[in-house]
C-alpha cells in the first residue's frame, strides 16, 4: 500500500468520524452535498487592554467531494449559511481543503 493509499484512509476514518453532512454551494450556483469538519471559531483574546474576537469558523473539506473546477463559495450546516472569506487552502498532501468562513443571515 503506498503513503497516498494509507493517506486517504485516514483521511476517510477522520471524516465519517468527526464529519457533519453539509452542502455545498459552488460560485456558479450548482451544489453537492458533503461531509465537512466544522472547527469552532476563534476564541476571545487579549491585546492589551482590548478583548478581540473573530467570528471566523473555519471549515475542512475533502478534496474528493469537490468537483474538478468548481470554486467553493458556501457550505450550508445545521440551517446556517457559512460565506468563504478569503483563499482556501490545500493541505500539503492536496486531500483536504481548509476555508475560512463567517456566518450570514439566511433562510435556510
Amino acid at each position: 500500500m503506498t503513503f497516498r493509499n494509507s493517506a486517504i484512509k485516514s483521511v476517510d476514518v477522520l471524516f465519517n468520524r468527526f464529519g457533519k453532512t453539509a452542502r455545498l454551494i459552488f460560485a456558479d450556483e450548482t451544489e453537492a452535498e458533503a461531509l465537512v469538519i466544522h472547527r469552532l471559531p476563534d476564541t476571545v483574546t487579549d491585546a492589551f487592554d482590548a478583548r478581540v474576537h473573530s467570528e471566523t469558523d473555519m471549515f475542512e473539506v475533502r478534496l474528493s467531494d469537490i468537483p474538478n473546477a468548481k470554486t467553493l463559495q458556501s457550505i450550508v450546516l445545521d440551517s446556517k449559511r457559512y460565506t468563504m472569506q478569503g483563499e482556501p487552502v490545500k493541505d500539503q498532501h492536496n486531500l483536504i481543503l481548509k476555508v475560512d468562513a463567517y456566518a450570514v443571515e439566511s433562510s435556510y
